[in-house]
C-alpha cells in the first residue's frame, strides 16, 4: 500500500475511534443526567396520580413514589392522528412494575384508562395490555417533562401516539365484559335525518351536527353504558367513557363526517369517518362510511353492502327471525331462512332500503331505520 493510502486508512480507523469514543461519552452522560434526574429530590414530586380499580377504594400516588420505582429507558415512535411522527426515548416506571407491588399484573385488566388533566382520556385495550410494554416516563430524551406534560407521560412503543397521553393524572383499572352483544341495529345516515339538527362551526365551515343524547334518547335500546365502543373506517378502534359519549356530538357533514367531537373535548378525543358505535346493547352503523372502506355487493342491478358484513361490523346477534323497521315506524317480519343473499343499498330517492331473495321469494324493505333480531 502506497502511503497516501496507508494515511487515508489510519485516518479513517482514527476517525471511527474518535466517534465511537464520542458516542460512548455521550451514552454515559445521558444516562447521567437520567440517574440524577430521576435520584434527584423536587417540587414536582409532590404531584399526585389517582389510581382506580387497583384497592378497595380510590388512591394516589406520586411522582416521587414513581421516581423510587426500577426505571427502564425505551425508544419508541408513533404517528399522530396528522401524520406527524414521534420519537422519543421514554425513561419511567414499566406499569406492571408498579402494579407487582400489589400482586397484579396489567394483563389481568380488560382495560385500563389513562386521564389527562385537561380531560383527554384513552382506555387501552385487553390485546395492548397483553403484548405490550406501557411506560410511565417521566424524562424524554433525557430531559424531565416540560411543565404542561408533568406529572407524567404514557408512551406505549408499537401504538398509535393517542395512548401516549400527556399531564396524565388519573389511572383506571377496568375489569368487566368487552361489549355487550348487539340486540338492535340502527342505521345512522337515517336515524340522524328524524334527530334534531345543529349548525357546528368546524374551522371555517359550518356544518350540521346532531347530539349523541338525542341520539340514543331516541334509537337507543334505553341502556347506560360505562364504556362505549367506537370503530372509524380506517380501522382505529376506541373505547370512550359513556359520560363523555353523552356529552358530545356527531357531525354528520362537511369534511371527516361523520365525526365524534364536541366544544368540552380535546382534539384528540375526536373521532373521524365513524363506522360503527356499539353503546349498550345498541350498535349504530354509517351506511355511507361503510360504502367508502368495505366490500361492495351487486344483487339485482343494486349494489350497496351485504347485510352479513354489516352483522358482522356490528356484532348483531343471530336469530330465526329479525324485524326490520322503517323510517316511520312500520316494521317487516323477515325469517332467517329468506335473507338469502340480504343487500343494504340507496334507492333512487337517497332512502336506505333492503332487498334478498330467500326461500319465500324476493322480499323488499324501503326506508330502511333498523334491524332487531326476535328471539
Amino acid at each position: 500500500m502506497k502511503a497516501g493510502g496507508k494515511k487515508l486508512a489510519l485516518f479513517l480507523v482514527a476517525s471511527l475511534v474518535i466517534l465511537a469514543a464520542a458516542g460512548a461519552a455521550l451514552a454515559i452522560y445521558r444516562q447521567k443526567v437520567v440517574a440524577t434526574a430521576a435520584a434527584s429530590a423536587s417540587p414536582d414530586d409532590a404531584q399526585q396520580i389517582l389510581v382506580h380499580g387497583l384497592q378497595d377504594g380510590d388512591w394516589e400516588i406520586t411522582l416521587g413514589d414513581l421516581k423510587k420505582l426500577p426505571a427502564v429507558t425505551r425508544h419508541a415512535e408513533a404517528t399522530r392522528s396528522n401524520g406527524e411522527e414521534i420519537r422519543v426515548d421514554a425513561t419511567g416506571p414499566l406499569l406492571d412494575t408498579l402494579l407487582k407491588k400489589y400482586g397484579k399484573s396489567q394483563q389481568e385488566f380488560d382495560r385500563v384508562r389513562f386521564t389527562a388533566r385537561d380531560n383527554y382520556s384513552i382506555a387501552v385495550p385487553a390485546d395492548i395490555l397483553k403484548s405490550r410494554s406501557i411506560i410511565l416516563s417521566y424524562i424524554n430524551d433525557g430531559k424531565p417533562l416540560e411543565a404542561d406534560w408533568q406529572p407524567i407521560r404514557v408512551v406505549i412503543p408499537g401504538e398509535r401516539a393517542m395512548y401516549w397521553v400527556k399531564d396524565m393524572i388519573r389511572i383506571d383499572l377496568e375489569t368487566g365484559a368487552d361489549r355487550m352483544p348487539t340486540r338492535k341495529l340502527v342505521f345512522l345516515d337515517a336515524a340522524s335525518q328524524n334527530l334534531p339538527q345543529e349548525d357546528y362551526q368546524y374551522y371555517d365551515s359550518t356544518d350540521r351536527a346532531i347530539k349523541t343524547k338525542d341520539l340514543l334518547v331516541k334509537y337507543g335500546d334505553g341502556g347506560s353504558a360505562q364504556n362505549v365502543f367506537i370503530k372509524a373506517g380506517d380501522g382505529l378502534e376506541k373505547n370512550e367513557t359513556g359520560a363523555n359519549f353523552m356529552s358530545a356530538y356527531i357531525k354528520i357533514t362537511g369534511q371527516d363526517a361523520p365525526k365524534f367531537l364536541a366544544p368540552s373535548l380535546p382534539e384528540g378525543m375526536q373521532i373521524r369517518d365513524l363506522l360503527v358505535v356499539n353503546y349498550s346493547a345498541t350498535a349504530f352503523f354509517d351506511y355511507a362510511e361503510g360504502m367508502r372502506v368495505l366490500p361492495r355487493q351487486t344483487a339485482g342491478g343494486r349494489t350497496g353492502i351485504a347485510l352479513s358484513e354489516i352483522c358482522k361490523q356490528t356484532g348483531l346477534i343471530g336469530a330465526n327471525d329479525y324485524m326490520f323497521t322503517r323510517s316511520d315506524g312500520r316494521s317487516v317480519l323477515v325469517a332467517t331462512t329468506d335473507l338469502g343473499n340480504g343487500l343494504v343499498y340507496k334507492d333512487a330517492n337517497g332512502a336506505l332500503a333492503f332487498t334478498s331473495s330467500g326461500a319465500s321469494g324476493p322480499i323488499d324493505v324501503d326506508d330502511l331505520l333498523s334491524i332487531e333480531p326476535v328471539t
